[in-house]
């Protein structure tokens, strides 16, 4: 018997590609992180830690901030 991971809630609309954020001042960080880590079997290491904001108009954001350089925050995707 194995048991699954842990995982955070996902949105119900991700975009193609993430959108970097100028600034989260604006949003409010409501959960997280979550460290998402990936591609260290080839070479392509990724490391993020999620979280869902709220932005100024209510609606829930799932962004990251990206942990390997250059670094930056980023929006991935957005909350139904």
């Amino acid at each position: 018997h194995s048991t699954p991971p842990a995982t955070g809630p996902r949105p119900l609309w991700l975009m193609n590609e993430p959108r970097a954020l100028d600034s989260i001042r604006a949003l409010t960080l409501l959960r997280g992180p979550e460290r998402i880590e990936s591609g260290w079997w080839d070479g392509a290491d990724m490391r993020r830690d999620y979280y869902i904001a709220r932005a100024p108009d209510a609606a829930l954001w799932w962004v990251f901030e990206q942990l390997d350089p250059p670094g930056g925050w980023y929006v991935h995707g957005f909350f139904g």
